[in-house]
């Protein structure tokens, strides 16, 4: 019977307060802008930090998944040599399994369908990355473990790459597809959500043959999954007496090495941008402090013009405490129509957020959308906020008779509410000046960042990455000469380039884990006029 009378009571109020808001447009219309953008900012900043702090890695049973790094008197997160994974993984009791992939996105080139060259991004991992990350593949398999032993030029698209590039055709599974000039098989398409560093077209496989030599390649970021039960201590004094047994085994390349057991989700999001998240939390809440005390002086300047229909109330048999929740009511009324505006610019600040960031300033795991836990917390936020900005103009309203407002005493609870709306102008000034402040420091010290000289002058500087086809150029001679007749057309086109040869001749050599040299040359040139149009695919197009 209670729960009934409540909910018609409750009904009775929304229509009131609806009436009420009605009968007053500009405070609704003020009232509901300052609520929206107040709504709007902290649930864009609660989708951050969401996603930094409260948001589990997008893998499976995330909690058991550790980052491992191999510590030196030089570093304390060193890359790991996938010669002591498999050594890690035969001998010690704690990981299911512990594997790794090469930190940093690279392209391999392929033949386009028009024929002309076509450079796809790429990423190299080890065999077992997919299995410790719990990936499950959409079509074919992920690479096993066992791979490795192949020896094996073997690649697993991503889904995006696979349908876009083969139409989502599930025959190319076991095919095999030219990159850098060499067949490839597809072995597996990887799922959509699944990254690592970002959006790749797919990994390849580094397999990665067993010579004594090979022990020294610190090269990659290694990832373990622990066994269930298994903590991260107990795990660290496993691997750490391993490891102490390589140490004594390979003296040349393990002497002083040590390996740090991380969670994956604060060696991948970091400390650092952990702390901003936190940082802009708490400015966006002193926002919506600020916001929530400019309604709340609406509210009370409104209280006063109603304090005579309030007595009145009162004096015919209202109680003081049905009053106050009628007037709540009102408040959350207010704020549920503040809020659905504030929820529209919270998701469209969420989507202008990727093209108004920095490239690389979120990691390629966190995700930030406007999605149902998003959408809870601007309900939460919502309630929270009608209650702070309407208990003490409604408690204030209140506190004036009917007696009192006939014999003109409600002067006198006008000049209370009227102290308290002083004590809140005090508040947001103090408040607003103290945001300023701190923004003008953080403005100051990234424009003294912006200004510290970095000893080289980027002005009228240019940058390009030259990429052949490998198929076209299949010998390190023809190559070179390649690159040879690019630095000729660059300097035809008044483009003084400066060309880096590791020290001297720019032209870097690398011989890969499996002795396949590739080649790159990094060109770095001060432009002259802005008529330099020399283009290094013209080039490789009059080649062929």
């Amino acid at each position: 019977m209670r729960l009934t009378r409540f909910i018609e009571e409750f009904r009775d109020d929304v229509r009131l307060a609806l009436r009420q808001l009605r009968k007053a447009p500009a405070f609704t219309i003020v009232a509901t802008i300052t609520l929206a953008l107040g709504i709007g900012v902290n649930s864009a900043i609660f989708a951050l930090v969401d996603a930094t702090l409260l948001r589990p890695l997008p893998f499976h049973e995330p909690d058991r998944l550790v980052a491992v790094w191999e510590r030196t008197d030089r570093t304390a997160h060193g890359f790991a040599s996938p010669l002591n994974m498999n050594d890690w993984n035969q001998r010690t009791r704690s990981f299911e399994l512990i594997s790794g992939f090469v930190p940093g996105m690279g392209a391999m080139v392929t033949s386009g369908n028009d024929g002309t060259a076509e450079t796809v991004s790429r990423q190299w991992v080890l065999a077992g990355i997919f299995d410790v990350l719990g990936v499950k593949p959409v079509a074919g398999r992920m690479f096993r473990p066992d791979d490795n032993d192949k020896q094996k030029n073997m690649v697993v698209l991503s889904e995006g790459y696979w349908r876009t590039r083969y139409g989502g055709d599930p025959s190319i599974v076991g095919r095999d597809v030219r990159f850098d000039g060499e067949p490839y098989t597809v072995v597996g398409v990887a799922p959509k959500e699944f990254t690592l560093l970002g959006d790749t077209a797919m990994w390849g496989l580094r397999w990665i043959p067993n010579r004594p030599q090979l022990r020294a390649a610190y090269g990659f970021q290694g990832v373990g999954r622990l066994k269930p039960g298994v903590t991260l201590e107990q795990a660290q004094a496993d691997i750490d007496t391993v490891a102490d047994g390589l140490a004594k085994e390979f003296p040349q390349s393990n002497t002083g090495r040590t390996v740090y057991l991380e969670p994956l989700h604060d060696a991948f999001v970091g400390r650092e941008l952990r702390t901003t998240s936190i940082l802009f939390l708490g400015v966006v809440g002193f926002v919506l402090l600020i916001c929530c005390a400019n309604v709340a002086n609406l509210l009370l300047a409104r209280a006063t013009a109603r304090a005579r229909e309030l007595a009145i109330r009162s004096a015919i048999g209202a109680r003081r405490g049905r009053v106050i929740r009628q007037l709540l009511t009102e408040s959350l009324v207010l704020a549920v129509i503040g809020g659905a505006p504030g929820i529209a610019v919270g998701a469209g600040i969420l989507r202008a957020a990727p093209s108004l960031l920095p490239a690389g300033l979120l990691p390629p795991m966190v995700t930030i959308a406007f999605d149902a836990r998003v959408l809870a917390f601007c309900g939460v936020a919502a309630l929270l906020v009608g209650i702070l900005f309407g208990l003490a103009p409604a408690w204030q309203a209140t506190g004036v008779s009917a007696g009192q407002v006939r014999a003109g005493e409600g002067r006198a609870a006008t000049g209370r509410g009227g102290r308290i709306r002083s004590l809140l102008v005090v508040a947001e000034v103090a408040t607003a000046v103290l945001l300023l402040f701190g923004g003008g420091l953080l403005l100051r010290s990234l424009m003294a960042v912006e200004g510290v000289d970095r000893g080289y002058h980027t002005d009228g500087a240019v940058t390009m990455m030259v990429d052949p086809l490998g198929s076209t150029y299949p010998t390190p001679e023809r190559l070179l000469q390649f690159f040879d007749d690019v630095d000729r057309d660059l300097v035809h086109a008044e483009i003084d380039a400066r060309i880096h040869r590791e020290a001297a001749l720019g032209i870097r050599v690398e011989r890969p884990l499996d002795d396949r040299a590739t080649f790159e040359r990094a060109v770095v040139g001060r432009t002259r006029t802005v008529r330099a149009t020399a283009c290094a695919s013209e080039r490789a197009g009059d080649e062929r």
